[in-house]
């Protein structure tokens, strides 16, 4: 009996397999800060500076950064995906006198921030439509978030990061009015009284050859949380670019 199941298991996998969509995407760009707020410890008692990373520093000029995609897809009905997202950013020069962050104090213009998100994600997709020209999926992400703010001056330094899981939304949206080109609207969000979160790509995509593709676009992402231990919420603007190769298990078995 045993046997029976695991062969009917082996054959199950075997059908999925010959399916299935194995996609890896690799992008890249520039990112540019909107808004970066901040205030640790964020309570009633004894609260730290509320500062903008945006406007009260000078935001490095040249910000790029790398977002890897693996996706897979079974029987064209189920989207399972894997993003990691690295992401650090550098702000410098300090316009005001004094600046309470973290439990240190710190004064001048030569204070240097560093901002870090580093995201990693897993999203599954269940795709409601998928006709010749529009397929769209709805789901949920978990989202892995480790992010850090750090200050520093000279010898001081004083760090406040955050580690946590995060719930979200998935969508994809995509719309191929001709041969080859393809309109893409895809992200996660969620809203909770606690804070936000919400990363959209809105972009197109062009096959260059068979099973590889241009994408490009724009994405955003802002959120954060107001909580008594941190205020902190940002919004940035991606120019996305990248490439997508396809691995198609049910084509390279014909």
């Amino acid at each position: 009996m045993i046997k029976k199941l695991l062969l009917a298991g082996i054959l199950l996998l075997g059908t999925q397999m010959a399916q299935a969509q194995l996609r890896l995407g690799v992008g890249t760009g520039f990112v540019f800060t909107q808004y970066n707020d901040v205030r640790t410890p964020n309570g009633s008692t004894d609260p730290g500076t509320f500062f903008s990373l945006k406007n009260d520093f000078k935001p490095q000029a040249f910000n790029p950064f790398v977002r890897v995609e693996l996706s897979y897809t079974i029987i064209e009905r189920h989207d399972i995906q894997l993003t990691a997202v690295p992401l650090t950013l550098k702000y410098n020069s300090y316009k005001n006198q004094v600046l309470d962050y973290a439990g240190q104090r710190f004064s001048g213009n030569d204070i240097i921030g560093t901002y870090k998100f580093n995201t990693y994600r897993l999203s599954y997709r269940y795709n409601l439509v998928r006709q010749k020209k529009i397929k769209f999926g709805i789901g949920v992400a978990v989202l892995l978030r480790d992010a850090g703010i750090t200050l520093e001056q000279g010898n001081k330094l004083a760090t406040d990061t955050d580690l946590g899981v995060v719930p979200l939304i998935s969508f994809n949206l995509i719309y191929s009015p001709i041969e080859k080109l393809s309109i893409i609207l895809k992200g996660d969000a969620l809203v909770t009284p606690q804070g936000r979160a919400e990363d959209i790509f809105l972009g197109v995509s062009y096959d260059l050859v068979d099973a590889l593709e241009l994408k490009a676009g724009y994405r955003m992402i802002e959120g954060g949380s107001s909580v008594p231990q941190v205020y902190s919420y940002a919004f940035f603007h991606f120019a996305d670019v990248g490439l997508v190769y396809t691995f198609d298990f049910a084509k390279n078995k014909k």
